[in-house]
């Protein structure tokens, strides 16, 4: 698969990311009504009441809810936390790499177009893992 045809695949992956589950619903609350997980369930896991939980759902939807406790619900719900930001279009600028004495005695001979490509290749690994 070309570099071209992978950061397709990653901008389409992450604008569905953005997507609502659901009209008045929040990912919590979508992923542990998929699941079968009742509030109180969810809340004897996360060590928390239960009320907490409908709280931490409604926060949610409002874009009140910490990052600490998504991760939390995250792992009671045997998910995995994503927290990303979004580029609004997929053709984005080359990322730049600034050169300084200590880039250029590791990569004598090497075109910045080289180092460029390989700071990209390297993005791309990070996001596929």
């Amino acid at each position: 698969m070309s570099e071209q045809a992978i950061d397709d695949a990653i901008f389409t992956w992450l604008r569905q990311l953005k997507m609502k589950p659901g009209i008045g619903m929040s990912w919590i609350r979508a992923v542990r009504t998929q699941r079968g997980i009742l509030g109180k369930q969810l809340a004897k896991k996360m060590h928390v009441s239960p009320a907490r939980i409908s709280i931490l759902e409604k926060d949610e939807q409002r874009g009140a809810v910490t990052l600490k406790m998504m991760q939390k619900a995250a792992d009671a719900l045997d998910c995995q936390f994503v927290y990303a930001f979004v580029p609004k279009s997929a053709q984005q600028p080359k990322p730049k790499i600034r050169l300084d004495s200590a880039h250029m005695k590791e990569a004598k001979g090497r075109q910045v177009s080289d180092l460029q490509q390989e700071y990209q290749r390297s993005l791309l690994r990070t996001i596929r893992d």
